[in-house]
């Protein structure tokens, strides 16, 4: 009787010892999967990948001592003739997800080392880019102040340029004023019907068949020695030009208007003092009062005389 008490006892303990054993087992592998849970959720973070690995491979300590732990609880329970299946299944499922964990840990290692590299080659790349800036900046620089040179260049060759046309525009204005033959010594005659000439400048109306116009061409070492036109206007009192086509008259261009002209003639210029005549015969008689002879030349009027009529 009181063996079987004893043995009673014995099995009582064995009981509490083996449902202690179970409920600690219960505990650690809460704990333990409450850990993998948190892992999990750490690893879903992009910008915490190595506090995710430290995390990890805290974890992963924790797993392989609450492996250990319960091989050594395994042991006991074995020793104590209790079915360790369970357990066994259990170790090996929790160290299947801890080589899990641990490769996954790796392979996150892996992607922020790689991700580190990227990060590395794209922080050299923005230094070169920020170098290259610079760069182009001094070149840009460097650029601006050459165009500025080369358009205060320009410029100063621009101001040359026109300086030098104004020059030759200046010294063609002179040459050309210099060109400007010079009528010299005007002198105007009447020829009467019976071809006698009178001097002096009045002349009776009657006894005026005829006028003759003499005067020089100075000396011009300017103008050129070339055959010349030279147009004479005979202008009565009341200022208009005797013209008549069939006597020889016709019209030029004088300072952008058309003038008509009495009579003209082309001389070969030599250069030197160059008598130069006409003769006009009007054909009717001519008005009392002043006349004025000017006589034209390349455009330029350069020489007038006058003579009365009574």
């Amino acid at each position: 009787m009181a063996e079987a008490q004893e043995k009673k006892k014995g099995g009582s303990k064995k009981a509490l010892i083996l449902a202690f054993i179970i409920i600690l087992l219960a505990i650690n592998a809460v704990q333990v999967w409450m850990n993998i849970n948190k892992t999990q959720e750490l690893d879903k973070k992009d910008k915490t990948i190595v506090t995710q690995q430290t995390k990890i491979d805290s974890v992963s300590v924790q797993l392989d001592e609450a492996i250990k732990d319960l091989e050594s609880k395994k042991q006991q329970i074995a020793q104590l003739g209790g079915d360790t299946t369970k357990f066994g299944e259990q170790i090996r499922a929790l160290a299947s997800e801890r080589d899990k964990y641990k490769k996954e840990a790796k392979n996150n290692f892996t992607k922020f080392d790689n991700l580190q590299k990227r990060l590395d080659e794209a922080n050299s790349l923005r230094t070169q880019a920020e170098a290259e800036v610079i760069r182009y900046k001094k070149l840009l620089a460097m650029a601006d102040t050459e165009n500025t040179k080369l358009k205060y260049q320009i410029n100063e060759k621009l101001d040359t340029i026109n300086n030098l046309k104004l020059s030759k525009r200046e010294l063609a204005q002179k040459v050309a004023l210099a060109s400007v033959l010079k009528a010299q010594n005007i002198k105007i005659d009447a020829i009467n019907i019976k071809g006698k000439a009178k001097e002096g400048g009045e002349y009776k109306a009657k006894n005026l068949d005829k006028i003759r116009i003499i005067f020089i061409l100075g000396e011009n070492k300017v103008a050129t020695k070339e055959g010349k036109d030279v147009y004479i206007r005979v202008i009565e009192p009341d200022g208009a030009a005797l013209f008549d086509l069939a006597t020889g008259g016709g019209s030029f261009i004088y300072e952008n208007k058309e003038i008509f002209y009495t009579m003209k003639t082309n001389i070969l210029y030599t250069g030197n003092d160059q008598r130069v005549g006409f003769e006009y015969k009007k054909g009717s008689p001519y008005k009392p009062g002043g006349h004025k002879v000017e006589i034209y030349c390349e455009g330029n009027m350069i020489g007038e005389g006058t003579f009365l009529v009574k």
